[in-house]
């Protein structure tokens, strides 16, 4: 998953995007993203990318809005949020 967390962060980076980088005992890591005022949660456990959009009105949560089995797919989901929500 470590490898997964690496082009997360690059493709948030290059976009100037803040976000910090957790990593757990279990191996699961998760990547909390601000995007203007938005907070994102995205989850990576086992072969899962989770993605959740956090607001005052819904609390974190350990299952995710979203959930992918292949990268690709959630890449694609991830580039949607970044682009969609950048000024």
């Amino acid at each position: 998953m470590k490898q997964y967390v690496d082009k997360i962060s690059e493709l948030i980076k290059h976009k100037g995007i803040r976000h910090e980088i957790h990593s757990f005992d279990s191996g699961a890591f998760m990547v909390d993203v601000w995007i203007n005022k938005d907070f994102y949660c995205i989850q990576l456990d086992e072969n899962k990318f989770g993605i959740s959009k956090v607001t005052e009105d819904i609390d974190f949560s350990t299952i995710p809005d979203k959930e992918y089995s292949e990268w690709r797919n959630f890449k694609i989901e991830l580039e949607k949020v970044i682009e969609d929500l950048k000024i």
